[in-house]
C-alpha cells in the first residue's frame, strides 16, 4: 500500500499579506542596520574633521610666524639695521671701556664682530627680498653724557644707508637764480621762500639754513621757544635805564638758551631738544660780533670776528638772515626788502645774535613781516634756536616738504 502525500498550498489571508510586506519592506533597507548607522552623516562628521584641522593648521602656521623669521623668510633694509643698532648695543653693554669718553668721540664696531660676540648672526643669514645680502658696522657717537648709535648697511646696488646731508644734496637740486640751495664757499645754503627744507626731530621742527664746509647742517627752529624774552635787561649807563646791554656773551638771552637746552622732559613749555636730539647735536662757535645798520656784508665777515666758542644752541646772525633772501633790494638792515622771498620769515619778531655796533644796547630783530630794526636789548620778542646735527646723523624718511619733513634716524 503506498502512501501519497498531497501538499495543499494554504490560500493566503490578509493577515499574510501584511507579513510579507513587512518582509519585503526590510529586505529593501539592507544597506541601512537597525542601529541607526546613516552613511550621508558619516561623510559630513569626517568633512567636518577635514576642515577643522586645516583652520587649526592654519592658526599654528599663523602664530609660528608671528613669532619669528624662519630660515627662508627675508628683511626689510630698516630691520637689518635695527638687528646692527641692537645687537652694537649688547656688545657694548659687555665691554663699556671700548665706549668713546670724548665729546664728538666716534667708534665703530663691524658686524664680524658682533657675530664673534654672540651678539647676532652671520649678516648673510638676513638675505633681503630680492637676495641680496648686505654688509654692515655701527657707528657710535658721544655728545653731552648721550651715546647715539648709528647702524651702516651698504647692500650693493639695492640700498645703502645714507647721511641726512648726502640725501640733501642729492634731493636738492643746486641753483643760482631763485629759490633753491646754493652753493657758497664751500658751504651749501638754502635761499628763497619756497625750499623743501624742513626737518623733524623728536621734539620740534625746524628749518636748514645751510650745510657746512663739514657737513654738518645747521638748523633753526621753525616756531621758536617758550614766550617772547628780552635779549638781556641789565641798567645802562649810555641810556640811564634798563634797557639792556647788548654784548651776547654776557646776555640774559644766552642764559635763557643755555637753561632751554638742558630743561628736564617734563617742562614742555622749553623743551625742544630730546635725549636722542642732544646726542645728534655738536657743539659750535656762535658768532656774536656787532655791526652797522648800513653795512651790506652778507658773508658774516663782522660778526664773526668774535664767537662764543662751544655752544649747543645759538641764534641766527643777520648776514644769514640776510642772505636767506633773493629779492636784489636786501641790501643792508635798513632795506625793507629783505622779508621779500625768504622762508626765515614767520609771524612773530624774533632776536638774533647779532647786536648794533652804533651803540651799547641796540640788538638787531626780525620783525613779523620780515623787515629788519635795531630795538633795546630789552625789549620782548621770540627766541628761535640755531642747533648744528652731526654730519654722521642719518636720514630716515621725508622729502623737506612741510607735509613730508625729513626725518632723522
Amino acid at each position: 500500500m503506498g502512501i501519497n502525500f498531497n501538499i495543499v498550498k494554504k490560500p493566503k489571508t490578509e493577515e499574510d499579506d501584511g507579513e510579507e510586506l513587512e518582509e519585503e519592506t526590510i529586505e529593501g533597507e539592507e544597506s541601512k542596520p537597525s542601529n541607526g548607522y546613516d552613511p550621508k552623516k558619516k561623510m559630513l562628521r569626517f568633512m567636518a574633521i577635514i576642515m577643522g584641522g586645516l583652520i587649526v593648521l592654519l592658526i599654528i602656521l599663523f602664530v609660528v610666524s608671528s613669532l619669528g623669521k624662519g630660515s627662508s623668510s627675508t628683511y626689510t633694509y630698516t630691520e637689518i639695521e635695527n638687528i646692527l643698532e641692537e645687537a652694537s648695543k649688547e656688545y657694548y653693554k659687555d665691554n663699556p671701556s671700548y665706549l668713546p669718553i670724548d665729546e664728538s668721540d666716534i667708534v665703530e664696531v663691524g658686524s664680524s664682530t658682533l657675530v664673534e660676540a654672540g651678539k647676532m648672526e652671520d649678516l648673510s643669514n638676513y638675505p633681503t627680498k630680492d637676495g641680496t645680502v648686505c654688509t654692515g658696522s655701527v657707528k657710535v657717537i658721544y655728545e653731552d653724557d648721550e651715546y647715539l648709535y648709528t647702524p651702516i648697511i651698504n647692500c650693493g646696488d639695492k640700498y645703502s644707508t645714507v647721511a641726512l646731508t648726502t640725501k640733501i644734496l642729492d634731493s636738492s637740486k643746486l641753483v643760482t637764480t631763485g629759490d633753491g640751495l646754493y652753493a657758497r664757499s664751500g658751504e651749501y645754503v638754502f635761499r628763497g621762500e619756497n625750499v623743501n627744507n624742513y626737518v623733524k626731530l623728536d621734539k620740534s621742527l625746524w628749518r636748514i639754513v645751510k650745510i657746512t664746509s663739514n657737513d654738518e647742517l645747521v638748523l633753526i627752529n621753525q616756531d621758536g621757544i617758550g614766550y617772547t624774552t628780552v635779549w638781556d635787561d641789565r641798567y645802562n649807563e649810555q641810556q640811564q635805564y634798563d634797557a639792556g646791554i647788548n654784548n651776547y656773551s654776557v646776555s640774559r638771552i644766552k642764559d635763557y638758551l643755555n637753561v632751554a637746552y638742558k630743561t628736564p622732559d617734563e617742562d614742555e613749555n622749553e623743551l625742544i631738544i630730546s635725549k636722542k636730539d642732544k646726542a645728534r647735536m655738536v657743539a659750535y662757535n656762535v658768532c656774536v660780533g656787532k655791526r652797522v645798520s648800513t653795512s651790506e656784508d652778507k658773508k658774516n665777515t663782522e660778526e664773526c670776528k668774535q664767537t662764543l666758542k662751544n655752544q649747543k644752541y645759538g641764534l641766527l646772525t643777520l648776514s644769514d638772515y640776510m642772505y636767506a633772501s633773493v629779492d636784489p633790494n636786501c641790501k643792508s638792515s635798513e632795506s625793507k626788502s629783505c622779508g621779500n622771498y625768504n622762508y626765515l620769515v614767520i609771524n612773530d619778531d624774533w632776536w638774533l645774535a647779532t647786536a648794533n655796533s652804533a651803540d651799547t644796547y641796540g640788538v638787531y630783530q626780525v620783525r613779523s613781516g620780515g623787515s629788519i630794526s635795531i630795538e633795546d636789548a630789552a625789549d620782548n620778542a621770540l627766541t628761535r634756536p640755531v642747533i648744528h646735527l652731526n654730519s654722521s646723523v642719518l636720514y630716515k624718511s621725508g622729502k623737506g616738504t612741510a607735509e613730508k619733513p625729513y626725518k632723522v634716524r
